[in-house]
Parts: structure tokens; C-alpha cells; sequence
């Protein structure tokens, strides 16, 4: 009996407190490597976002594009924007003006992070330049049908730069009027035409293509555009509009072609203005470019500084008609493309075309290898 009752050392003790160990070991191992894995999962979402945030700095640059800046900003001029994604990543833009129409963008991506996760930063670099219609112009007029000129008329070739514009580049004298081999030139009394030579005819003047083909893009493209839409009609009146000091771009509105000191703040605005039907223009100023779908006249004190270009014919009367640019009229009546009467002048001008052409120009990626992953 007393054998029966000797004390003997227990066991069940010592394993379950082993195995309560070893489970707590095993749940603690999990939730490291489940915490790690997050981190993980979390630090590699982090970095896509910043990733995806960079390139959204690059194609954002493209749609709110300030075309202002084509004109503005010299080679070395550096702006910047800022953007925040829906993630909450800060995204910073430099552009550098490149010489020529390039710019150099670097899109840099920051995303936050906290107590279980790094922030991210990424930063791409990208090459773009503006899409400047190459217009082909042969002279200060291009016409596809006849040019009639009479009374106070002066249509010049030769290249001057408008009063007060700041201009680059040499100038470069152009014929006073190019048509095609079939059409014929007219001037009649004090009517003058002067160039080099003062006029000529060329094929490329008959060909569809010099109005309605620029290059990359077409008379179409150009009027999808436009930051003024207008129907057939008679159009007065056209002068800046500023308030508080910001240019306020209505449909009257066509831009400040005068250059003041200090600088007006339309001086920046070259409009492209698109009227779909026959057009009658009077008592305003504008510039940039002009496309009209029928014929354009001129009916006194309209002056215009760029490119005006007419699917018509274009005929001005009245006094105080000023076109500082080129003028090109397809005349698709096949009848006289051009007839200028009253006081009209037509200057050529390769600055108020250039910048016409690259202020209304939408900036794009250059061709080639123009991405760059920086880190």
C-alpha cells in the first residue's frame, strides 16, 4: 500500500508548457513573416504609385500645356508644375527650354509613407517639341486663282519685322504674290507689289495641298484647335479684353498684336480663330492664325498679324486694311483668288508667322528615344 502511494515526478506539466511555447513561437513566426510580407507588398505598391505618379507628370505636361510658354520661355529657362495623384502622391515637373522648339521635362513622384511602410520616389525624363504646322507659303499672297489689285494698294515680299516685336533670326525676302501658272496678276493704278521677285507663278501654288497639308498636320486638324469658333458673318469690334490684369479670351478677342511697355497681357494670345462660312471683317485688330471655310473680305480698319488662310477667295475695300504676315487663298471657285481695292497693305513677315505658327503649336513627344528612367 504504501508502494502504491510513492510520489512519482509528473509530466503532463512540462508539455503542455512546451507546447504552449512552441505554439506561441510558430504564431509569432507567422505574424513576422506576415508583417514583413506586408511591408513587402506595401513598399513595392508604394513604388509602383511613384512610378505611375512620374508618368503622369510627363502626359499631364501635354494636356494642360500653357502655350503662352512657346514663345516666352528662352533657351535655359526653366518652370515648374505641380501635381498630386488620387493616391496622394506629390508630383513635380521641370521643363527646360531646349534651343529650337524642345524642351527637356523631369517628372519627379513622391509618395508618403508611415509606420509600416517607406515612402517612394521616382523621377523619368522625357524629351518633347512643339507641333508646328509647316505651312507652305510661297509669298506674302498665295493664291490658286487671280489677283486683281487697284487703287492704294501695297503688297510687299520683303521680310520686315513688326514695330516693337522682339524678333530673332535673318530676315528673308519672299515674292509680293505667288499663283498658279494659269492665273493671272492685275494692278491697276497707285497699286504697287515689290519682293523677290515681285511676283511669280509656281504649281505648288494650284496644289490642294499647300492650303489644306502642314506637315503633321492639316487645315482640319488646325481647326479642331481652335480657341475661337465662329459661323459665317460680320465680325466688328475685334480688340484685347483684360481684367485685373488677366487677358480674358472671349470670342472678340483676337489677341494684342501692339507691344506695349509695360507688356499688355493679351501680347502672349495668338488665338487660332476658325469661322465656318463666308466672313466679313471690319474696325478690329487680332492675331495668330485665321482660317476661313468660304470667302474672307475686308471691309476697312482690319488689320491682322500671322497667317491668314482662306478655302475662298479673299477680297478687301475700305481703308485701313493691314495684313503683317502671309496671306494664302485656295479660291475652290477656281475664280479670282485674291482683289484688293481701297487702302490695304500685305507685309510679309517670317517673325509674326513663326510665332503665330509656334504659339498655336500643342507641344508633343519627340520621335526616337525620348524617355529616360533617371532612378
Amino acid at each position: 500500500m504504501n508502494a502504491m502511494m510513492r510520489s512519482r515526478e509528473g509530466l503532463a506539466l512540462p508539455m503542455v508548457l512546451g507546447a504552449i511555447v512552441l505554439i506561441g513561437t510558430m504564431i509569432a513566426g507567422v505574424m513576422y513573416f506576415a508583417t514583413q510580407d506586408y511591408r513587402v507588398g506595401a513598399n513595392s505598391l508604394n513604388e509602383a504609385r511613384a512610378e505611375s505618379s512620374a508618368e503622369l507628370g510627363l502626359n499631364r505636361l501635354t494636356t494642360d500645356w500653357d502655350q503662352s510658354k512657346n514663345t516666352t520661355m528662352a533657351a535655359g529657362d526653366t518652370l515648374t508644375k505641380t501635381y498630386t495623384d488620387v493616391g496622394g502622391a506629390s508630383v513635380n515637373v521641370f521643363v527646360t527650354r531646349l534651343p529650337g522648339p524642345f524642351f527637356w521635362a523631369v517628372s519627379e513622384a513622391q509618395t508618403r509613407g508611415n509606420s509600416v511602410q517607406y515612402g517612394s520616389r521616382r523621377r523619368f525624363g522625357e524629351l518633347f517639341r512643339l507641333n508646328t504646322p509647316t505651312v507652305s507659303f510661297l509669298g506674302a499672297v498665295t493664291a490658286a486663282g487671280n489677283v486683281r489689285a487697284s487703287g492704294n494698294v501695297t503688297v510687299s515680299g520683303n521680310d520686315a519685322n513688326p514695330s516693337g516685336w522682339a524678333c530673332t533670326g535673318t530676315l528673308t525676302n519672299v515674292p509680293g504674290a505667288v499663283l498658279s501658272p494659269t492665273a493671272t496678276v492685275t494692278f491697276n493704278g497707285t497699286a504697287n507689289v515689290s519682293g523677290n521677285p515681285p511676283y511669280t507663278t509656281n504649281v505648288a501654288a494650284n496644289d490642294t495641298n499647300t492650303y489644306f497639308n502642314y506637315g503633321g498636320s492639316t487645315y482640319t486638324t488646325l481647326a479642331a484647335l481652335a480657341n475661337i469658333v465662329l459661323g459665317g458673318g460680320t465680325y466688328n469690334g475685334m480688340t484685347p479684353a483684360v481684367s485685373g490684369g488677366v487677358c480674358q479670351k472671349t470670342s472678340s478677342n483676337w489677341g494684342d498684336p501692339s507691344r506695349h511697355s509695360p507688356a499688355g497681357a493679351c501680347e502672349t494670345y495668338f488665338p487660332i480663330i476658325h469661322i465656318t462660312g463666308n466672313a466679313t471683317v471690319t474696325n478690329g485688330t487680332g492675331q495668330g492664325i485665321l482660317l476661313v471655310d468660304g470667302d474672307l473680305t475686308k471691309s476697312g480698319n482690319f488689320s491682322f498679324y500671322g497667317v491668314v488662310i482662306v478655302r475662298g477667295t479673299i477680297r478687301s475695300s475700305g481703308s485701313n486694311n493691314g495684313v503683317t504676315g502671309v496671306e494664302m487663298a485656295a479660291a475652290v471657285d477656281l475664280g479670282d483668288a485674291v482683289t484688293l481695292s481701297g487702302s490695304t497693305t500685305i507685309q510679309y513677315s517670317s517673325c509674326a508667322v513663326q510665332q503665330a505658327l509656334s504659339s498655336s503649336s500643342a507641344l508633343t513627344t519627340a520621335k526616337g528615344r525620348a524617355w529616360v528612367n533617371l532612378y
